[in-house]
């Protein structure tokens, strides 16, 4: 979470492709790995609120689409409650 803007501004959902890079000691050796995934931001005001990583596979599975849409949905219905309240 960024900033400190308070909870009444314009609400957007920003979606993006990106890579993460993890790195682990596996029995005492060093190893880098790099993730391709999705990053879901809920932005209020400019200010990041909430954010998703949903990792994407080369091949990426059914359960691997359904979790990035659910995350997806949750968030562009997140940015709807505002306009409907």
């Amino acid at each position: 979470m960024t900033g400190s803007g308070s909870m009444t501004g314009e609400r957007r959902v920003l979606v993006q492709a990106e890579t993460r890079a993890v790195s682990a000691t596996i029995d005492g050796a060093h190893a880098g790995f790099q993730y391709a995934g999705v990053t879901i931001q809920r932005l209020e005001n400019s200010d990041v609120v909430e954010q998703t990583w949903v990792p994407v596979g080369a091949s990426p599975t059914y359960a691997d689409d359904e979790a990035l849409v659910d995350a997806w949905h949750a968030a562009l219905e997140w940015s709807w409650a505002r306009s409907q309240a």
